[in-house]
């Protein structure tokens, strides 16, 4: 299972459902962030489709643990 954190800073619940498929969804949230879990399938995956997809609506997102390792 794979968690992105999106900021909420520029974005909806429904904006960030929007642009997810469907093997991703909102599990949770923080005050400052979206917590989006889901599984890689075929090519719909975190790195190489969510996460790019997530910011070319200007949204920030990370893997959780990407997040992690900065500190």
């Amino acid at each position: 299972m794979k968690t992105i954190l999106v900021s909420k800073e520029r974005a909806t619940e429904a904006e960030v459902a929007a642009y997810l498929p469907a093997n991703y969804k909102i599990a949770d949230r923080t005050a400052d962030h979206f917590i989006v879990t889901g599984e890689d399938h075929a090519g719909w995956t975190a790195e190489g489709y969510v996460i790019p997809r997530l910011q070319s609506g200007w949204l920030t997102a990370v893997l959780s643990d990407e997040l992690l390792a900065d500190y």
